[in-house]
């Protein structure tokens, strides 16, 4: 099947029966808006089309830097089995095209500034060039994902992405070979939405007050976290909706202020979760607890876990993992003892697999301690 963006390209170069180019005589704006579709290196083939779009890409407020769409025809699938040499020569690729388009670029305000990399480490002082770039000309949308960092150096952020006044959403990926190292504060008056993934908050680097300088922040997605001994303190006044990913915890609590949350959701390790403020129009929260992170203290595991449902109490609607239906269900007695009072819950889910549809029984205990006269049970795949 043909790719969109190429369907997109021969579009753009078509002309009707009467050799009449309708699409060349739209406006600027109209024009950004459709070549938004393509990446980076597809925008600026655009040129050849015809002397109206030879210029345009110059001042596109998109840009879309992809590792597998940069101007070379091989594409590396896994990146596990990928040839080292392979990977160096297209990241040089990356690296060279990403600074001819910032050169060649006209000095307009972007939009949206995306980026996907292999291997930055060579290569990190043009990646950090292109985020203060991107923020000297009030980027609004930034996603940067980037992979494998070598040698255990962590990629150093620009300190202008700190104070970005225009930045309204923000995505920072790493996975498992990276270290970013997070600032002690973002002040980004303007944020709204900011997606962290493979981090470690355990660090002298990461202050516990970090999102208090983003006072307009309403989305809040950390994935794949770590947290040391330090507290991680989400103060946030207007955040509607939080979800928190952990893969190491250590002694350090979660405190939540967030007196406007309307949806929590937490996978990974039982947490011990405090809230400052009562959260009186939370709506949906949703647990999702790992089975293989309770190899140790799996009683005192259900009891932080007891106590964090505690916390979320004012819910309107619960969402169980069948993996945290499971760890309840081997402490009975704990839940005869802690008989949770969620008394505006409506709506219990349980999401089970596919796989787990047929086998799957829902236990008494659990029905006893989540269950009113008010609640209905739905159990989803």
């Amino acid at each position: 099947m043909e790719d969109f963006s190429d369907m997109l390209l021969s579009t753009l170069g078509r002309r009707n029966r009467n050799n009449e180019d309708r699409i060349s005589k739209l406006p600027d704006d109209l024009l950004f808006k459709i070549m938004s579709f393509l990446n980076t290196k597809q925008a600026v083939q655009t040129c050849v089309l015809s002397k109206r779009w030879k210029p345009l890409w110059q001042s596109l407020p998109y840009l879309d830097f992809n590792y597998n769409a940069s101007p070379f025809k091989q594409k590396i699938v896994q990146l596990d089995d990928a040839d080292p040499e392979q990977v160096g020569i297209k990241m040089l690729s990356l690296s060279n095209f990403i600074s001819q388009v910032l050169f060649r670029r006209c000095p307009t305000d972007l939009v949206k500034v995306c980026v996907q990399s292999l291997n930055y480490d060579q290569h990190a002082s043009v990646l950090a060039g292109l985020m203060c770039y991107a923020v000297k000309h009030n980027v609004q949308h930034l996603t940067f994902q980037l992979h494998r960092g070598g040698g255990g150096r962590p990629f150093l952020l620009p300190q202008s992405l700190y104070t970005c006044q225009s930045l309204t959403s923000l995505e920072l990926k790493g996975n498992d070979w990276m270290a970013v190292k997070l600032p002690t504060l973002l002040a980004c008056p303007a944020l709204k939405s900011l997606h962290l993934s493979h981090f470690s908050m355990a660090g002298p680097n990461f202050e516990p007050t970090a999102f208090s300088g983003c006072p307009n922040l309403q989305t809040l997605q950390l994935f794949d976290i770590w947290i040391g001994s330090e507290n991680l303190c989400i103060n946030a006044v207007n955040l509607r909706s939080l979800l928190l990913s952990f893969v190491l915890h250590g002694e350090g609590k979660v405190e939540i202020c967030a007196p406007r949350l309307t949806t929590f959701k937490y996978s990974g390790i039982p947490p011990i979760v405090c809230l400052k403020e009562n959260l009186a129009f939370l709506d949906d929260v949703s647990f999702d607890i790992k089975a293989y992170s309770l190899k140790r203290n799996e009683e005192e595991s259900v009891i932080r876990l007891i106590n964090t449902f505690n916390e979320f109490r004012q819910a309107k609607s619960l969402t169980l993992s069948t993996s945290t239906v499971k760890i309840l269900a081997k402490f009975p007695s704990l839940l005869d003892q802690n008989r949770l009072p969620f008394a505006n819950l409506k709506h219990l889910k349980i999401k089970v697999k596919k796989w787990q549809s047929k086998r799957f029984e829902m236990p008494a205990c659990i029905l006893n301690c989540f269950l009113n006269n008010s609640t209905i049970l739905k159990i989803s795949k």
